[in-house]
């Protein structure tokens, strides 16, 4: 049977950018990969080295790419794709069972069990709909259960509006919420049962919404763990909101964390390859530290989740490889 690929974190002993770099090709290169690229009737090139396979890839995956594709599937109130109103419209049966099968083996279903016993630092990942709300709490019964301990759990977001199409989902945790902010802070409430007692800072730039962020530290702790909440700020702020990858070097910066410092990255299992792959770049190599990413069991997930069709998985396994080419972009071989 086969084993489920995993893209993990080298160790601080090791030659980290080569060993990443063999993780890399290991996801990209798979058997799993060339029989999901045959299911789409593409003829795949012989002869090609890992950077240039990688290279045709990304563009072969342009059609997976349902979000530009999808005009229909759009939050208009926020002028952005909307992964979760994405639709499986023109693929067959055929498609959709090795797109399923293909999602198992590359690690975006089913990787939920993390592989150490302590991480220095949680960080909780936001995200739309009821993201906010089932990864806090997937944080809390790791905790609960002793699965893992840490010495603090960070929440971290955005200041992104609240799509209308979100708050059918949003509105059963967090109603009128303005912000990813808000959700976080709401959906981290519930989960580990806090008071709304705390101290916060917050920058607000009237010109610039996307230079905005904001730092809230809870009084209560859950089972001897602080609980903070974080909205980050673009590092494009006239490009663009932040990113994942723009909240990890926020928290880091603002809590001076140390070399050699271990993170445990909590996020919905459909997006853990993405996310580790962001987290490698921009926290493992260059400070020196420790990643590792799992997702809230699928089973959590109810209509409102969304994101379980099997055009929202082929739409993050081009995020995945995207992210890829962002790392031999910055660590070429």
């Amino acid at each position: 049977m086969s084993k489920t690929l995993l893209l993990k974190c080298p160790g601080l002993d090791q030659n980290r950018i080569s060993q990443f770099h063999s993780s890399i090709e290991k996801w990209v290169c798979s058997q799993t990969m060339v029989q999901l690229v045959k299911g789409f009737e593409e003829r795949i090139p012989t002869n090609l080295s890992f950077p240039q396979w990688l290279q045709w890839l990304l563009q072969f995956s342009e059609r997976w790419d349902f979000r530009r594709l999808q005009r229909e599937a759009k939050a208009r109130d926020i002028n952005e794709g909307a992964r979760w109103l994405l639709t499986d419209d023109g693929m067959s049966d055929e498609e959709k069972n090795l797109v399923m099968k293909s999602a198992h083996l590359l690690g975006l279903i089913g990787v939920d069990q993390p592989s150490l016993n302590f991480y220095d630092y949680v960080l909780v990942l936001g995200g739309a709909r009821l993201s906010c709300l089932l990864r806090p709490r997937f944080a809390k019964y790791l905790l609960e259960k002793k699965i893992i301990n840490t010495k603090i759990v960070a929440l971290l977001g955005a200041m992104r509006p609240v799509a209308e199409s979100e708050r059918e989902a949003t509105d059963t945790y967090a109603p009128g919420a303005y912000s990813e902010y808000d959700l976080l802070n709401a959906g981290g409430e519930k989960s580990f049962s806090i008071r709304e007692a705390f101290f916060e800072k917050r920058y607000i730039n009237m010109d610039m919404e996307n230079k905005n962020w904001a730092i809230r530290e809870y009084e209560d702790l859950f089972n001897y763990v602080k609980i903070i909440s974080i909205a980050a700020p673009s590092s494009e702020p006239e490009k663009r909101r932040a990113n994942s990858a723009d909240t990890f070097s926020f928290f880091i910066s603002k809590y001076n964390i140390p070399e050699g410092s271990s993170f445990l990255l909590v996020t919905s299992q459909i997006y853990v390859p993405y996310q580790q792959l962001e987290a490698v770049r921009k926290i493992a190599i260059p400070h020196k530290m420790i990643v590792e990413t799992v997702g809230y069991p699928s089973d959590w997930n109810s209509n409102l989740a969304g994101m379980g069709q099997p055009s929202n998985y082929l739409q993050e396994i081009r995020s995945a490889i995207q992210s890829a080419q962002r790392f031999l972009d910055v660590y070429p071989i």
